[in-house]
């Protein structure tokens, strides 16, 4: 009995969900070949094209199935994924609004509502939309993975992670929550874990590249750069131009310090449509990661106003702007796409800390709350993970926190571009954490007294970052006391290292981190809480950065614009630290003298 065309397209739906993509294919062809205007075959051929890269024939295929069936909601949810695909955010939500006002129980584009006002930090509209999905299909594994986004997006670590166990419970192969749930481990520091469940995924859909994404991020955050390489370069010989593949090789080959080799393959793959802003804010985040930023403000003024205008393309630009010290010019145009209003913020101040703020960015941003503590009572609105950083503020007893707001709360960003753009005497530096006298006295006497400067040292876990053996290397032989400020588990890393001072062992606390720091006649290391803390105290500091640095680290020369007690030491992109490391030992030569 010859199968049916329903049959086949079921099939090709089951085979695409496991990555199968060729068997699929085979199927699918097999149907338009006798049925051209099989709506089913054409939504499931345009799947494929899709994952392959091959945006314009995706298109086309759904549009066909539009115009034979513009009702369907699954044509039009599609239609909205490939419109986000796009970066044309208002077409998503137009169809995926109709899709809700006509069949209000299609699980799909409530799901994708909610994912993207989950990407928009809209927390309370995508938990509504999630509500909803829970409501329609509480035990569907889909329904589940998105429930851990919008946990992971709270900072809420346990519940994403509880809630993708019970979507494996119920499918133990589901590979988006097994990808999700990798991505998740990873991000606690459990990379053995995370490894192993985007192994299981990858083995299930082993063709389906967002899922050899997800395994070759894990390679990358876990430092096995060989294997992350091996992995993308697999896949973009597959899936040329599918976007997450092609920025994730570059990503690795940046990290690998084949900086050129990236830039060159994200040149390559731009030229195929200069005129699609997803791939030009695509190669402007590879130029972001190679650190050329001057070359990705270039490109972006030479850009058609269409293209200049997206967001994707301002936010990079304004980063940009930031990083080559003109905060200014960055500023001035964040606040115009958000329309601020003129003048400064007037007490009392309300700031709401995004979710998920980046703990770094949210130091900085005490800078600004202390200044305006000084004229006014400051609300905090949100949850810190630096609690007991922002109990050392000088003017911290003007600042009081509340999961409330009594009203509309001003963006972190938002009052920071306030800050630099209408009260400059607010943005000029002054030291704005303050040590507790009694339990620095105690870290004063505990620290060695001999006379040999104390050099507080810090660095990152795992490649390409700057290891503790770079560290060590670059302090060896000199007359100088080498106090180690790591203060989770990668205090093991000490073993290599016997010669320095465990400092992280006797911390109290975050907080307990301003005292012993403020003890210090020196802090060295990468981009990291300890230099911030430096900086913030007004103490001596060293930065060793690459030319992908965060914005903070503007400046000239060595010089820093936001920490001027910190000098920076910039080197090119990649794993090897060498120039830092003899430029450091050329820095603290005639200082440990």
């Amino acid at each position: 009995m010859n199968l049916t065309s329903t049959e086949k397209c079921r099939a090709a739906e089951k085979l695409i969900q496991k990555g199968q993509f060729e068997d699929a294919g085979f199927l699918i062809d097999q149907v338009l070949e006798s049925h051209p205007q099989n709506t089913s075959a054409l939504i499931a051929k345009s799947a494929l094209q899709l994952k392959a890269g091959h945006v314009a024939e995706a298109k086309q295929h759904l549009l066909a199935a539009f115009h034979l069936s513009p009702d369907d909601p699954v044509i039009l949810t599609n239609l909205a994924s490939l419109a986000l695909f796009e970066n044309r955010l208002p077409d998503a939500l137009e169809h995926l609004q109709t899709v809700a006002a006509q069949s209000p129980g299609h699980l799909p584009a409530i799901l994708l509502l909610g994912q993207i006002h989950l990407q928009r930090g809209d927390l309370r509209e995508a938990q509504g939309w999630l509500s909803r999905a829970a409501g329609l299909a509480p035990a569907d594994p889909a329904v589940l993975v998105a429930g851990s986004t919008l946990a992971l997006a709270c900072q809420n670590l346990t519940e994403a992670a509880a809630l993708l166990d019970k979507a494996l419970e119920i499918d133990p192969d589901h590979v988006r929550a097994l990808a999700a749930l990798a991505h998740v481990r990873a991000l606690t520091g459990d990379f053995e874990a995370a490894a192993s469940l985007a192994t299981k995924a990858h083995l299930e859909a082993p063709q389906d590249p967002d899922i050899a994404v997800t395994l070759a991020r894990v390679y990358l955050a876990s430092g096995a750069l060989g294997e992350a390489q091996k992995l993308t370069d697999r896949f973009k010989a597959r899936f040329p131009d599918f976007a997450p593949i092609v920025l994730c090789a570059a990503e690795v080959s940046i990290a690998r310090g084949n900086v050129a080799g990236a830039l060159a393959d994200g040149a390559k793959w731009l030229r195929k449509d200069p005129k699609d802003s997803g791939r030009m804010a695509g190669f402007l985040k590879v130029l972001k990661k190679a650190g050329a930023w001057r070359q990705l403000l270039d490109l972006s003024d030479k850009l058609s106003a269409e293209l200049a205008g997206s967001a994707a393309v301002l936010s990079l630009r304004e980063e940009a702007l930031h990083v080559l010290g003109r905060s200014r010019e960055g500023w001035a145009s964040w606040a115009a796409r958000r329309n601020l209003p003129e003048g400064g913020p007037v007490p009392p101040f309300s700031v709401g800390l995004p979710a998920r703020a980046p703990l770094l960015d949210e130091l900085v941003l005490m800078r600004f709350v202390n200044a305006w503590a000084g004229e006014g009572q400051v609300e905090m609105i949100g949850d810190s993970h630096l609690e007991s950083l922002w109990h050392r503020l000088p003017a911290g007893d003007r600042v009081h926190w509340t999961s409330q707001p009594g009203a509309q709360p001003e963006l972190l960003a938002d009052l920071t571009a306030r800050t630099v753009l209408y009260a400059p005497d607010k943005s000029v530096f002054a030291p704005y954490l303050a040590p507790d006298p009694e339990r620095r006295a105690q870290w004063d006497a505990a620290l060695p007294s001999d006379g040999k400067p104390r050099i507080g040292v810090f660095w990152d876990t795992r490649a390409p970052g700057l290891l503790v053996d770079h560290m060590r290397e670059a302090l060896a032989d000199l007359p100088v006391h080498a106090i180690s400020l790591q203060f989770d588990d990668s205090r093991h890393q000490l073993r290599a290292w016997p010669g320095a001072l465990d400092a992280g062992v006797a911390l109290k606390g975050l907080g307990d981190l301003v005292n012993v720091v403020d003890c210090l006649d020196l802090v060295v290391g990468p981009d990291g809480l300890p230099l911030h803390v430096a900086g913030a105290l007004g103490r001596k500091g060293i930065a060793l950065l690459q030319e992908n640095h965060e914005w903070y680290w503007a400046g000239e020369g060595t010089g820093s614009h936001w920490y001027p007690s910190v000098t920076r030491i910039v080197t090119a992109v990649g794993p090897d630290w060498s120039a830092a490391g003899a430029a450091l030992q050329e820095m603290l030569d005639p200082q440990a003298a």
